[in-house]
């Protein structure tokens, strides 16, 4: 009858890895020096750069430098940094210069506070976020946080916390969901999204699905021109 004989580890065991207390190392189950005769089926010889002996495992990224170390952990670190230095010195790379700004009128932060309450009900005082290309490469390809000061279906004029003034189509701005959500909050309305609140963005139940929506898409929900409103005369305040 046939014995069975146990298939080959494919990696090396545990009781045969080297116990480095001793000089030279000798193996954790065996009584010889190490590499023993079961390590050395698994093991690649090599040599390091300062002389001593390597071994690299096989079938894993393991390896073992028998001799006393020839660098320290600040001596790799410094290599390394030396090594990336010397790449970006040989392969710069610099951002796109940002333009210089253009002249925009500056006005002190206007004195609306709105907070929408439902599709279409967007008026001077609403914070909003002008999307990428809404306003000038000057001020950032980036999300600003800026507050309406003018509804059109043309150009909507916002104001930035830069004291800034600025006209953008009502198609690049959305509305800041945090006053909504805390009114809402606030008047015992807990199920804005789906599955509860967290870090993960969640799909809008369908009742406020309108605060996804862009001014343009607002606009549109009201059916007519807005009605033209006065645009606030604070301009004496600030130099031009």
């Amino acid at each position: 009858m046939a014995t069975y004989t146990p298939p080959r580890p494919f990696f090396l065991p545990d009781a045969h890895l080297p116990n480095s207390a001793s000089t030279p190392w000798t193996c954790r189950t065996c009584t010889g020096t190490w590499p023993c005769e079961t390590a050395e089926q698994y093991l690649t010889a090599g040599r390091c750069q300062c002389g001593s002996p390597m071994y690299w495992e096989k079938s894993n990224p393991r390896r073992w430098h028998t001799g006393p170390r020839c660098y320290s952990h600040a001596d790799q670190m410094a290599a390394l940094a030396e090594e990336l230095h010397q790449y970006h010195q040989a392969h710069p790379h610099y951002p796109p210069p940002r333009p210089d700004p253009p002249r925009r009128r500056r006005r002190q932060r206007p004195p609306y506070a709105h907070t929408p309450s439902g599709p279409g009900d967007i008026r001077p005082g609403t914070w909003l976020w002008v999307k990428p290309g809404g306003l000038h490469p000057a001020w950032g390809d980036i999300h600003r946080l800026a507050m309406l000061t003018h509804l059109d279906r043309s150009y909507c004029e916002v104001w930035l916390d830069d004291t800034t003034v600025h006209r953008v189509r009502p198609h690049l701005l959305i509305l800041e969901r945090t006053p909504v959500v805390n009114a809402a909050r606030a008047a015992g309305v807990t199920s804005l999204v789906c599955g509860g609140s967290g870090p993960a963005p969640r799909p809008l139940l369908p009742q406020w699905r309108w605060l996804g929506w862009t001014l343009a898409e607002h606009i549109e929900h009201l059916g007519a021109d807005p009605e033209p409103q006065a645009v606030p005369v604070q301009e004496g305040l600030f130099a031009a």
